[in-house]
């Protein structure tokens, strides 16, 4: 019994990071953590809230949820405002649980190794799909989007580039023992670029940055190993340009953006410039709480211009205005911009600072931030499935070891 509880809560990290690979999955033991955390606050209140990695957490918690409550007096769409919000708290028991129980190095590194594994292989099954049409479990390659494990969904490329850290550093440490390990990067390289998501490729990027930022030290050595590496880089970039098509035109079509045409610039964008106008026009209005969470497809129709993409369409816009920063100014004002301000220097803080003594926990903070990257445009800031990643490994980043021993016992 006691080592079931013991390993309980990186049997169910686990499952919530597979879990991604399907629609709901991740939510069931994002639950069960929970009502775990739940339980061990009211068995134990004193271990689990009173100490520095709870008040931690405790902080980046207030940064995002108290926002949100205050944005629900002025909700466009008070009903799923509300549901949201009151949701939106299961987070940070299962937060504090995690971070509590994970103390143990043991349990701790069964996390670690086991989210590796599930990435290495979400990597390993796509690049099969790519070569041979199908993936390990039947599911095609339609020739564009590669989505691997995820089909049909196209969320490939942005979860493999949000756990790119913790892959990383995997490869890291296998590299200490011997350097050729750094091409196990390859496959990711190659699964990300046929995600066709420039999306994924923004988060892969501010991943990399992030993580050189932390972890590199400049020596003879390594700046001659880092320029021949940037070499081979651009080299299969060049590649990969000319070689494929889809990769060529999507890069093609990104540059748009830099024009000074409107129509063109959108397209660039995938019609995201229209959805961000029509975000700003909403800002002008409700500036100061914003809509409420999960508000903005409610409005959308009410602010958009009469040309505007979507409209034209014939839909009422999207869910969310696919970039972070302004879906958080939308729906929870400048109050609730502030708030994410202040929470990712709290995370970066935090990360900056574990660095020095906990590499493995610095680099799951790592992952929180690219997920919460202000840049990101992808699925929703406020969404259960995003939240999902960014709760469950700050909360893993969050954990302070102690001896397995003396962390069993408790």
């Amino acid at each position: 019994m006691m080592s079931f509880v013991r390993y309980a809560p990186a049997l169910l990290i686990l499952l919530a990071v597979a879990g991604l690979a399907n629609e709901n999955f991740s939510h069931y033991p994002i639950g069960v953590l929970f009502l775990l955390g739940s339980w061990e606050i009211v068995r134990n209140p004193k271990n689990i809230l009173l100490n520095a990695n709870a008040k931690f957490l405790l902080s980046i918690f207030a940064c995002v949820w108290v926002p949100m409550l205050l944005s629900l007096p002025d909700a466009a769409d008070p009903t799923r405002a509300v549901k949201t919000t009151g949701l939106y708290l299961h987070y940070l028991p299962a937060a504090l649980y995690i971070s509590y129980m994970l103390r143990d190095l043991i349990v701790r590194r069964i996390v670690l190794l086991g989210i590796g594994v599930i990435v290495g292989f979400w990597c390993f099954d796509s690049i099969v799909q790519l070569i041979s049409g199908k993936n390990l479990f039947g599911y095609p390659y339609d020739g564009s989007v590669l989505k691997g494990m995820f089909y049909p969904k196209q969320r490939l490329g942005l979860v493999i580039s949000v756990f790119a850290p913790l892959y990383l550093y995997a490869v890291s440490q296998l590299a200490a023992r011997s350097r050729w390990a750094w091409l196990l990067l390859l496959p990711l390289f190659v699964v990300v670029s046929f995600s066709l998501k420039r999306t994924a490729w923004i988060m892969l990027a501010a991943a990399f940055i992030t993580y050189l930022a932390c972890f590199f030290r400049p020596s003879r050595a390594n700046l001659r190993f880092s320029a021949l590496s940037s070499g081979v880089f651009v080299a299969l970039i060049c590649v990969a340009l000319c070689s494929v098509p889809k990769i060529r035109t999507q890069v093609t079509n990104t540059l748009g953006i830099f024009s000074s045409d409107f129509e063109t610039a959108d397209i660039a964008t995938s019609h995201r410039l229209s959805l961000w106008s029509t975000g700003l026009s909403i800002v002008r209005s409700n500036w100061l709480n914003g809509i409420g969470p999960r508000g903005f497809r409610t409005v959308y129709v009410s602010y958009a211009k009469p040309d505007d993409f979507w409209i034209l369409r014939g839909t009422t816009g999207q869910t969310h205005p696919h970039l972070m920063m302004l879906e958080v100014l939308v729906e929870t004002g400048v109050i609730g911009l502030l708030a994410y301000g202040a929470c990712l220097i709290l995370l970066i803080s935090r990360l900056w600072r574990r660095r020095l003594d906990d590499k493995a926990a610095a680099v799951c903070l790592i992952v929180g931030f690219v997920a919460w990257f202000p840049l990101n445009a992808h699925l929703a800031f406020y969404g259960s499935y995003w939240t999902n990643i960014a709760w469950v490994m700050i909360a893993v980043g969050s954990t302070s070891s102690v001896t397995p021993d003396a962390a069993a016992s408790v």
